[in-house]
């Protein structure tokens, strides 16, 4: 299992940048097709339908690149910007109050005072450890559709 919590995904195509923005507008608007998403100026998004999302469903942003010869496509499969953005807000807050913590209590410390504060490291370190562990089930509950958008991309640049 892996360790990253943003899966990336990494295609070249010898198709022109246009032709491969033209193929990835053609899948996401297939009546068909259980994605859909937008793409504007070699950036896209792709993510399920609105009556099969969950907190933990992914979406694909697309970075669309043309190189010497032909077009890159990068990407990242990750929760929606909310969610993504909850959980890196809430890691910088407890590194920082990790970091407080510790420099008050080793302050204290060194001026021969009680460092209890101390005991908050970690404890913090725990819920840190605690909300990867949450993200890393989120991971997992979405598996399925993470291999299915990466599937969905892929197919649309087999050669």
């Amino acid at each position: 299992m892996s360790t990253e919590l943003r899966p990336r995904i990494k295609i070249i195509s010898k198709l022109g940048r246009e032709q491969v923005m033209d193929i990835i507008l053609q899948k996401i608007y297939d009546p068909n097709s259980q994605f859909k998403g937008w793409i504007k100026e070699g950036f896209a998004v792709i993510y399920t339908l609105q009556n099969d999302k969950h907190i933990w469903t992914p979406q694909i942003n697309l970075q669309i690149d043309e190189i010497e010869n032909g077009t890159e496509i990068r990407g990242t499969i990750g929760p929606n910007e909310n969610i993504w953005t909850a959980f890196a807000f809430t890691f910088s807050i407890l590194g920082f109050f990790a970091f407080a913590c510790l420099f008050w209590g080793l302050s204290r410390l060194s001026l021969g005072y009680s460092a209890t504060i101390l005991w908050a490291v970690p404890i913090i370190l725990i819920i840190i450890l605690g909300v990867y562990m949450l993200a890393k089930i989120g991971q997992q509950l979405s598996r399925n559709e993470v291999r299915q958008l990466r599937k969905f991309v892929e197919s649309a640049f087999e050669e």
